[in-house]
């Protein structure tokens, strides 16, 4: 298998769109969104689509922050990836106004509902690259892509960011598999998030969310 690794262009956006709606279910068959927002998968992945579309840096759906590898020149796997803080407001805050811009009044008929999400926030880690929506398509799992894409992002940054401090993951706890595999590439766990109102699971597949680091000494 020959594999190769480049940032994202327009063309891979369907391919994206699949892989952060794959992301959000965190190894589970439930999306936030269908009942966050009362949205149908394909209502999110329009969504997604849209704010994709803005091309927003500084938050995890922003074309130009993607990575893909490619296996025998197919779209095996991506990553987005991008220096928290860098754009002056947080990755948070940017995707949250993004969203809200594109839903509207959805958006504040769902205020009861993210107040439960915002109760396992963890504030990300001002500086460090930042590592989401990792994905595998199922046709080239098993074979370490995920890994390997995670490690070429590193050392880019490491290449080319003189004030490279480390990489921050954030992930919900049921993902064993991925937090297997994240540590597997050197990332530890920094900190853990948990909401104990039992609704949260209406919403997520999970109610503990955990952040794992990998520091610039350890990379």
């Amino acid at each position: 298998m020959k594999l190769s690794f480049r940032k994202a262009v327009e063309a891979d956006i369907e391919f994206i769109v699949e892989g952060i709606i794959e992301a959000e279910k965190s190894g589970s068959d439930k999306l936030p969104y269908t009942t966050l927002f009362d949205l149908s998968e394909e209502d999110t992945a329009k969504l997604i689509r849209d704010i994709l579309d803005e091309d927003i840096e500084g938050q995890e759906w922003c074309l130009q922050h993607f990575l893909i590898a490619e296996a025998d020149g197919q779209q095996a796997a991506c990553l987005s990836c991008w220096v928290e803080g860098s754009q002056g407001l947080g990755s948070g805050q940017l995707k949250a106004q993004a969203m809200a811009y594109f839903l509207d009044k959805v958006w504040n008929e769902a205020a009861d509902k993210l107040k439960l999400l915002a109760e396992m926030q963890l504030p990300r880690l001002k500086g460090y690259v930042q590592l989401e929506c990792i994905y595998t398509h199922k046709a080239f799992r098993g074979q370490g892509l995920a890994g390997r894409l995670i490690e070429f992002a590193v050392s880019e940054h490491q290449k080319n960011d003189i004030d490279f401090e480390g990489c921050e993951i954030q992930l919900l706890a049921n993902n064993s598999a991925a937090v297997a595999s994240y540590t597997k590439c050197g990332f530890l766990n920094r900190r853990e998030s948990t909401c104990n109102d039992i609704r949260i699971l209406d919403l997520l597949a999970d109610g503990t969310r955990i952040s794992m680091v990998l520091n610039r000494q350890n990379g």
